[in-house]
């Protein structure tokens, strides 16, 4: 009697583990396309409820019903026997895409978010800006190409201008008192750039929206090292004329 009881335990608690592993195995959050079919195995006495209506999706071992034409999430309770509830299931359907496989070449200008400082001449080392500094603004005037440097910069004809920067995200001020050159032009004494060019590769392109996606990653600046803070950009048209074999710790630049 004693050995039936034990079986008869073993029986049940590998009832109850097997369960536990099939409802733990079901994600909490399931993403569809629109149309497609909602595919879970399960043990018998396991469905799927629509939270709002409580309408039960099916009972039997597989679900397998495809979802409504719309979009959007649809809440979902997972029950037992169709009324002890075990875990809320969130289904995401999103609308069918179409992709198109690229793998081009592309070329890509890329502005910086405010004016890069990537040198500062010999006579102006002890101001306080510094290679890798970021200019905001020059006399509380926001500036965002080196065109507009230069023009508020003169504009000021030859006065002192404060110029607002950004340092590893700390926003500094510091004056500055432009030199006249030899043109009868103001010059601040810093070398600046606010754009930056490379290559990559297009990765597909969606036809319905024209949107391309291509893999990134963070830009290095070639003069100071560091990573450009980018506002904008624009794609052009490249070309390969030439391909150097990398070498181990020597990254090329040019």
């Amino acid at each position: 009697m004693n050995k039936f009881i034990k079986i008869f335990v073993i029986f049940v608690l590998l009832i109850i583990f097997t369960y536990t592993v099939n409802i733990t195995s079901i994600p909490k959050n399931i993403i569809l396309f629109q149309g497609e079919s909602l595919n879970l195995n399960t043990l018998l006495g396991i469905s799927l409820k629509q939270e709002e209506s409580y309408k039960a999706m099916q009972t039997s071992s597989t679900i397998g019903k495809s979802v409504s034409e719309n979009t959007g999430k649809i809440k979902l309770s997972l029950n037992l026997f169709n009324s002890i509830p075990l875990k809320n299931v969130t289904l995401d359907v999103i609308p069918k895409t179409k992709v198109v496989p690229v793998g081009s070449l592309v070329g890509l200008k890329l502005y910086t978010k405010g004016i890069l400082v990537v040198g500062i001449t010999e006579g102006e080392k002890d101001v306080n800006i510094r290679e890798g500094d970021t200019i905001l603004t020059v006399n509380e005037k926001e500036v965002t190409s080196t065109e507009e440097l230069i023009k508020t910069v003169n504009e000021g004809d030859g006065k002192e201008v404060k110029i607002t920067f950004d340092r590893n995200g700390k926003v500094m001020a510091s004056n500055i008192k432009p030199s006249k050159s030899q043109e009868g032009t103001y010059k601040l004494g810093l070398w600046v750039r606010d754009a930056a060019a490379g290559v990559g590769t297009i990765s597909y392109y969606e036809p319905a929206t024209k949107v391309f996606v291509a893999l990134g990653h963070g830009i290095q600046d070639i003069d100071t090292g560091k990573l450009i803070n980018i506002s904008n950009g624009e794609v052009v048209t490249a070309s390969i004329i030439d391909v150097v074999k990398g070498e181990s710790g020597k990254p090329r630049r040019d």
